[in-house]
């Protein structure tokens, strides 16, 4: 994925108010859409091998970063149904190759020694990644890829993994 990442090409120019949005950020990236879609198991351990994104229990983490799973746990979820111990939580360390995620995770929340942590959390009944840093969950969405049904239909996914794959560019722009 780092690989993928450091040779993502970026759109210049291009106007993402009119119709032409979704067929122009296509045409420019239609030879790198990964499909089929990856498992969460596939995912998770391409991600502990580029990256060394290890599981954690909740109860292993600071205060800040155990706030964020919360918030990411109960994104949508009626009260009575929240249960943050039979989630999985993965935690990506600070290294080299998790940096640029880390850079733009630091600009966007106050720093307090090395907390909070970049986390990921699995939402299984939508089949979904979730992130406290959104340029981590935006490059997982587009690494994991879109299922050539969905692609094929030009419907809502393809829609949303399209614009993932322009967020991804104008977050490397930065």
């Amino acid at each position: 994925m780092n690989q993928y990442i450091c040779n993502y090409r970026t759109i210049r120019d291009i106007s993402t108010t009119d119709s032409s949005f979704l067929p122009s950020v296509y045409n420019f990236y239609k030879n790198d859409i990964i499909m089929p879609k990856k498992t969460q198991d596939d995912i998770i351990l391409l991600l502990g091998k580029e990256y060394g994104l290890n599981k954690v229990l909740y109860s292993e983490l600071d205060r800040m970063t155990a706030d964020s799973a919360i918030s990411l746990i109960n994104y949508n979820k009626p009260e009575n149904t929240r249960n943050i111990h039979t989630h999985d939580i993965w935690q990506l360390p600070q290294n080299l190759a998790t940096s640029r995620f880390y850079k733009d995770f630091y600009e966007r929340f106050v720093k307090i020694g090395d907390s909070p942590k970049i986390i990921l959390v699995y939402i299984p009944d939508k089949d979904y990644f979730m992130s406290n840093s959104s340029f981590f969950e935006i490059a997982i969405y587009v690494y994991r890829g879109i299922n050539e049904d969905d692609f094929n239909k030009k419907g809502p996914e393809y829609k949303h993994y399209l614009n993932n794959m322009f967020l991804l560019s104008e977050a490397l722009k930065n």
